[in-house]
């Protein structure tokens, strides 16, 4: 059974202090668990799946002013946080990078081809917002594996997910189980 574990948005925009639209306090602390659970998911020889936003200035979500541009494609802010950067570096065969313009990281993107490709039966999912971009891409996972992948195993690490808004974050942690079918790790 191939595993692999899923990154969302743990860019420098949305984890650094001074991010664009950082979690505040919230993403900072799930910093050394995510490097943990990518520490040991490279030693097990399993694929990252790195999911982030990539904006231009076009995009409905700027343009619209729903946020304030953050992850601008090329800028520093839509980097990897460093902290994990230094990690996957080390192993760039086993780190793939995604990028996305919705809150969905299955939309338009990718990432349901490399689950294909790398037969993934299950997968780890780590990042923020837990009420925003995780909770929309456990949404079209689910679709995913209700249509393609019935034994597809969703775990979330509840120590591995964020967002400014705690209420979101905790009403999300409870949604994931009871409507996606997903395991949440403590």
């Amino acid at each position: 059974m191939a595993k692999a574990l899923l990154l969302i948005d743990l860019s420098k925009d949305f984890i650094d202090l001074d991010g664009a639209l950082n979690c505040g306090a919230a993403g900072q602390e799930i910093l050394p668990y995510c490097r943990e659970v990518v520490r040991e998911f490279l030693r097990g020889g399993h694929v990252v799946l790195d999911a982030r936003d990539e904006h231009d200035p076009e995009d409905f979500e700027i343009r619209s002013g729903l946020f304030p541009p953050h992850n601008m494609r090329g800028t520093p802010g839509q980097r990897l946080v460093e902290v994990l950067a230094e990690e996957l570096e080390k192993a760039p065969r086993q780190w793939l990078q995604i990028s996305k313009k919705h809150y969905n990281a299955c939309f338009r993107t990718p990432l349901l081809d490399h689950l294909r490709t790398l037969q993934v039966r299950e997968l780890h999912v780590l990042g923020v917002c837990t009420d925003i971009c995780v909770r929309y891409t456990l949404g079209g996972l689910y679709e995913y594996k209700t249509v393609e992948q019935p034994n597809l195993r969703l775990v979330v690490h509840a120590r591995g997910v964020a967002s400014f808004n705690p209420v979101g974050h905790e009403d999300s942690l409870r949604h994931f189980p009871q409507a996606f079918g997903v395991e949440v790790l403590p």
